[in-house]
């Protein structure tokens, strides 16, 4: 048993296990994505790939996991400090301004942001299914990608193919203005 398995009781692993058996997706929600919460959805996740005998994907998927989580909450978290800015996300002039100093006022009162998170309903969610042999795994959130966020995942995918090393990736691929942008190139 692993330190995420203590989150989830006897009653919850069976749901997972029969959801696994019926192929059915198994879905798990948070508004807040904290420590406990993350380590519930990893608790699920390990819990599924022992279940499907993929126990070998558990180092590999719960990094992919928590960087995608934790880009849905940065997404999220983005969403409502633009709107209590009074800035327009959609509009690159708002959108410069308004990253001049999300990270500090955010890591600052990230409880706040939090809590607005969960009042607009701005959700991180998990999705795991056994489909025959494949397994999905999909990360969510009710933020909509803007056409900026979105080309810059485009070219970070696209700048990964042309990297040999994680070398390479230091030396020519950070990206500080939201956050080193590793986490999707790693990926």
């Amino acid at each position: 048993m692993t330190e995420f398995d203590q989150h989830l009781n006897d009653v919850e692993r069976q749901k997972v296990i029969n959801a696994i058996k019926l192929q059915l997706p198994i879905e798990v929600t948070s508004y807040t994505l904290s420590r406990n919460m993350e380590a519930y959805f990893r608790g699920v996740e390990e819990v599924f790939l022992e279940v499907c005998h993929q126990e070998y994907l558990k180092e590999y998927l719960n990094f992919c996991l928590g960087e995608l989580l934790t880009n849905a909450k940065k997404a999220n978290t983005k969403r409502v400090y633009f709107k209590e800015k009074g800035l327009d996300i959609n509009n690159a002039e708002d959108y410069a301004k308004g990253m001049e100093r999300f990270k500090e006022d955010t890591f600052d009162s990230i409880d706040h942001y939090l809590e607005l998170q969960k009042k607009a309903g701005l959700y991180i969610k998990l999705v795991l299914q056994l489909c025959g042999r494949t397994l999905k795994i999909q990360v969510k959130n009710k933020a909509v990608l803007t056409l900026d966020e979105e080309q810059r995942i485009r070219q970070k995918i696209q700048n990964a193919k042309k990297f040999n090393s994680i070398e390479e990736v230091y030396a020519k691929a950070l990206d500080p203005s939201e956050g080193a942008g590793l986490g999707i190139i790693i990926i």
